[in-house]
């Protein structure tokens, strides 16, 4: 399985969303694994979700002068600042090549 494929690509995202929304470690885990479980079990998906992480969609963007307003703007409607984002997607792709190691070539 390869970083592109549409399931690698949603254990990455429901893994780093998890994390961006405060889940610990072994709440993502298990909801990670629940919906690895729920698509067959596809073999290579947690390291190919692990490599997945450094292509899921980026905010665009934006020049210094204006990034004071969007801050602003961002947290009076609950939008995460972009280094809790970052962290959460490092805390993902930790979390996933964890798995891949742990359930070895059958995962």
């Amino acid at each position: 399985m390869t970083p592109n494929d549409p399931t690698a690509q949603g254990l990455a995202t429901m893994a780093s969303a998890g994390f961006e929304f405060g889940g610990d470690a072994e709440q993502v885990a298990h909801d990670v694994r629940t919906m690895w479980e729920q698509l067959g079990r596809p073999v290579g998906a947690f390291d190919a979700a692990a490599r997945a992480i450094a292509a899921l969609p980026q905010r665009p963007e934006v020049p210094v002068a204006d990034q004071a307003r969007r801050r602003e703007f961002e947290r009076a409607v609950g939008i995460n600042p972009v280094e809790v984002e970052l962290a959460a997607a490092l805390s993902a792709r930790e979390l996933l090549e964890r798995m891949a190691r742990t359930c070895g070539a059958s995962c």
